[in-house]
């Protein structure tokens, strides 16, 4: 996302070309100074959105399966191990060589 701030060198360093192609961001013909500062701002907004965004959602997602306490094995196949347990046939782990 910042890639898109960083990276446009266009007009100049003050200006920003964003969706503009090689036109600076303006009204018809004119370029607006201060443009490249607005934009890194937006941009940086819009990581801290997502990031909260992508929080919410997962907290949404994982707290509810945490109280039922369905994020964690019992104490049974922890001892064993997930492949013991649930994976099947353990004989693809057996490492015999027959010489």
């Amino acid at each position: 996302v910042l890639a898109a701030v960083l990276f446009d060198w266009g007009t100049g360093a003050d200006y920003f070309n964003g969706w503009s192609g090689w036109s600076c961001v303006g009204g018809k013909g004119s370029c607006v100074s201060g443009a490249w500062s607005e934009a890194l701002v937006a941009n940086l907004v819009e990581i801290v959105v997502i990031a909260v965004w992508t929080a919410g959602f997962s907290l949404l997602v994982f707290v509810p399966l945490r109280v039922a306490g369905l994020l964690r094995a019992d104490d049974e196949t922890q001892e064993q191990g997930m492949d013991m347990k649930k994976h099947s046939p353990p004989k693809a782990y057996a490492m015999d060589i027959q010489a």
